[in-house]
């Protein structure tokens, strides 16, 4: 399993319509296009700070979702929120626990 982690420091809060718009919009798009995604988790640090965990279960998949979905969608609908670039980190999950 890989994952991403991205965090993204926003120039306004990301309000409920985008929030909705990623998930049930987003989320949906990538589970259909790829059965290897498995889940993700969108973290409110501050007012102007979340971080995204999207998981996957290897990292070509990451890497086809990224570039042919999540990329794309991203720049169109989140890109006004930014105040500056996406910090992004992908790694292999080496713990998982899941209650």
């Amino acid at each position: 399993m890989h994952a991403i982690v991205n965090a993204l420091k926003l120039a306004r809060p990301l309000d409920d319509q985008i929030l909705h718009k990623i998930k049930d919009e987003f989320f949906p798009r990538v589970r259909e296009a790829n059965a290897g995604f498995l889940g993700a988790k969108i973290v409110r640090v501050s007012e102007l700070e979340v971080v995204l965990l999207a998981f996957y279960a290897n990292r070509e998949v990451l890497d086809e979702v990224s570039s042919k979905i999540a990329g794309p969608w991203f720049a169109e609908n989140v890109r006004s929120y930014l105040a500056g670039p996406v910090t992004r980190s992908v790694g292999e999950v080496v713990v998982d626990v899941s209650y």
